[in-house]
């Protein structure tokens, strides 16, 4: 991809890119209020990938915010944020999947993130295996109660609120447009996202 490049994921759907070590990454919220959950994994070992228990691990916290750094799961460092316009990310609740909406709501054809980013690994013609533990809910407004309760709250951000991350390693990223229209997180309208990737 050239320096620039732009790669619009559709509300409810899942797009990927390829991003090289040392480029930039934006994720933008094209219209607001909108969660992304993201995936990545190393191009050259598939089986080092971004972990955001072992990120939480290395963190000693749940709090993401520009500065901080997404770690893999051998706790080698997969991107610095450099640019966080939100500042509110969810990175211990896996992504949604067909057994979420069917357990917590009765729906069995519900679209989820789990399957749209499949899609978008699948749009890229690669064969990783993919599992909800390993999304980062980026932009979500969950937070943990001091009873200990995760609660959702609606996603607050405006519209173009963007976060750029500096990626530490060659990597395939995945990024699903939340579809999630049950719940605040979306506003209960899921919209469109945007990745742009380019040199630093």
């Amino acid at each position: 991809m050239n320096q620039g490049t732009e790669v619009i994921v559709p509300a409810r759907e899942g797009r990927g890119v390829y991003v090289r070590k040392g480029q930039l990454l934006d994720i933008v919220d094209v219209e607001g209020h909108q969660v992304g959950d993201l995936i990545a994994w190393f191009r050259n070992d598939p089986s080092e990938y971004l972990s955001p228990t072992h990120t939480v691990s290395c963190n000693a916290s749940i709090e993401l915010a520009t500065g901080s750094q997404v770690f893999s799961n051998r706790r080698n460092p997969v991107f610095t944020i450099l640019r966080d316009d939100v500042e509110r990310h969810d990175i211990i609740v896996p992504c949604c999947d067909h057994e979420r909406f069917k357990r917590d709501y009765d729906l069995d054809n519900h679209d989820h993130c789990l399957a749209n980013l499949y899609q978008a690994r699948d749009l890229l013609g690669e064969d990783f295996a993919l599992a909800g533990e390993m999304a980062w809910n980026v932009f979500m407004h969950n937070r943990v109660t001091d009873e200990g309760a995760v609660v959702t709250d609606p996603a607050a951000h405006d519209a173009g609120a963007t976060m750029t991350l500096l990626a530490h390693e060659d990597l395939v990223v995945l990024l699903s447009a939340c579809p999630q229209d049950l719940t605040p997180c979306n506003d209960f309208n899921p919209t469109s996202m945007l990745m742009r990737l380019r040199d630093n």
